[in-house]
């Protein structure tokens, strides 16, 4: 930009885990920072209190409370996504829940923090399916480390995680920045149990503390990872936000970006937001990150048009808000015949990875199985007492099944679909007047031949538990995984942003975060958006001495 007198250097547009990692990596080099969060600041404290007093705690299904019950803000100008906020028009709901708050949806998420493997970066040129990453394993290798190390996580060190149990992998240049967590006697148990049938038990990799880390204490084995961790042993993005702002970043929360204004060379030249009260801001800089999450980053780009951008900001391709993609998934319910005891510990450690990568992804997708390790006491208890069981039998009743019903679901890859989509909604605003996200999505004959291969081991693995099988939910589950919407690719037309995740139409915007993946392999994705999110800030940083 030829004018020099802007607010910041660099405007970063959402203040979750990719944000604070790029403002803080920025700060540290000497660069002026202004985040923009739409959202409020929370107190631990408080969201934890409002979880202990709430009426619905946890249930088989509804692992982040999903609907009446959550225990963050529900705001005018931040409706939450737990509420009817998102609007759904496809054959599949995609009903995710993330959290429009200082530190962003890492303070409810489950703290799984995976590498892809390298096949994970190749699908379309080696198994006929999807897109190919415009670069391969061995270029993030790098940034997945740091980003372990940024995070703090917590993993098995020489284990297999492709599910075979063979050899170390992925391939790694450093070592996990902590020991995994001690697996509880319910996971050795059923690693002992599923083993005889070739289930090899694979740990997983996550942002929970197994020492001091930083401010972080270790991890106590509180049980509600989801909602909220209440001790701070788990990572969520409020760790970089404060190192940014000890740093010098300035932060502005309550402040809902609108729209993105480019100039006629086409660089933008400034955001403007709202405030709660309806009140509209200014603000420019030299470079700018939308780091808003899958949702909220193309809904903007989609609502910033005008008379040069008719079809918004970064969006010559027409890609903007297409190629949405998570993990929708399936469960099942069993009653063991011996206690086993879930609960104990975080709320998911023990997975298997049998599908996770083969000759099978030509035909269907890869898929990870995991175990849930949480007592739906409440739910327990609602069913007995509608079946009229009171006093001492409740009770025994109680004690039985919170000691022997698992829950066993599995997240399937899905594929880039240029029709699964969001768009600002043309019929319905929020509370300052702005459009609320409206979501198309669906799935293919891929993903159901995945739910039938996953069917026959839910089959087998409730044979080899020898349990009971009370319930399968094959409703196209949301993980709250979201991916897409702004895809990378080194084809300007058919993609957003290129491989140093710089938007093809404009130099000096950047999209962080996971919405830029062109695939989704079967594994939480925040680690993967991590790492990019410091490849990026290392770009941005050689781009700014230029």
């Amino acid at each position: 930009m030829t004018d020099k007198t802007v607010d910041a250097d660099v405007i970063i547009i959402g203040s979750g885990v990719m944000g604070g990692l790029i403002a803080t990596q920025l700060a540290k080099a000497g660069k002026s920072v202004i985040i923009l969060e739409a959202g409020p600041r929370v107190k631990r404290a408080e969201i934890v209190e409002r979880f202990r007093n709430s009426p619905v705690k946890v249930s088989l299904t509804n692992m982040k409370l999903q609907g009446a019950g959550s225990p963050y803000p529900d705001l005018p100008h931040v409706p939450s996504t737990y509420g009817s906020y998102l609007q759904q028009t496809g054959p599949v709901k995609y009903p995710t829940k993330y959290l429009r708050v200082v530190g962003g949806t890492t303070w409810h998420f489950g703290s799984a923090l995976w590498r892809m493997i390298p096949n994970d970066f190749k699908l379309q040129s080696l198994y006929g399916r999807g897109r190919d990453w415009p670069f391969g394993y061995e270029e993030l290798e790098p940034w997945y480390g740091r980003a372990e190390h940024e995070l703090g996580v917590s993993g098995v060190d020489g284990q297999d995680e492709s599910g075979q149990g063979k050899r170390p992998w992925p391939p790694r240049s450093t070592p996990f920045p902590m020991k995994g967590l001690t697996p509880s006697y319910l996971f050795t148990r059923l690693a002992e149990l599923l083993q005889k049938g070739d289930f090899h038990p694979v740990y997983e990799p996550n942002g929970r503390a197994t020492r001091p880390y930083g401010d972080r204490p270790v991890c106590a084995g509180n049980n509600n990872c989801n909602p909220v961790c209440p001790i701070g042993a788990k990572y969520d993005g409020t760790v970089h936000i404060d190192q940014a702002e000890r740093l010098g970043v300035k932060l502005l929360d309550n402040s809902v970006v609108y729209k993105i204004e480019a100039n006629e060379a086409g660089e933008i030249s400034g955001v403007w937001y709202k405030k709660p009260d309806g009140s509209e801001h200014h603000l420019t800089a030299r470079y700018f990150v939308l780091a808003a999450y899958g949702i909220e980053s193309p809904k903007l780009l989609l609502m910033s048009t005008s008379e040069k951008y008719p079809n918004g900001i970064a969006n010559s391709s027409d890609q903007v808000g297409r190629n949405l993609m998570g993990h929708t998934g399936i469960s099942m319910n069993v009653m063991m015949k011996e206690d086993v005891w879930p609960g104990q510990g975080p709320t998911e450690l023990l997975v298997y990875l049998n599908n996770r990568d083969g000759e099978f992804r030509k035909d269907f997708p890869s898929y990870k199985t995991k175990v849930r390790n949480t007592v739906p006491t409440s739910d327990f208890a609602s069913a007995l007492i509608a079946k009229g069981i009171l006093g001492s039998k409740l009770d025994e009743e109680l004690r039985r099944q919170s000691a022997r019903s698992l829950n066993f679901a599995v997240d399937l890859e899905t594929l880039p679909l240029p029709e699964n989509r969001i768009v600002p909604s043309k019929t319905k605003t929020d509370g300052i007047g702005l459009p609320v996200p409206e979501i198309y999505y669906s799935v293919t004959d891929y993903w159901q031949a995945g739910k039938e291969a996953a069917l026959k081991d839910f089959d087998k693995i409730a044979t080899l538990l020898n349990a009971e099988v009370l319930k399968i939910d094959t409703s196209y589950q949301d993980r709250q995984h979201i991916m897409g919407t702004t895809i990378m690719g080194d084809d300007a037309t058919n993609s957003v942003v290129n491989s140093d995740c710089q938007t093809h139409d404009h130099p000096n915007l950047f999209i962080a975060g996971t919405s830029v993946m062109p695939s989704t392999s079967c594994m939480n994705p925040t680690l993967t958006g991590a790492a990019l999110s410091l490849r990026l800030a290392d770009h941005m940083l050689k781009v700014m001495k230029v």
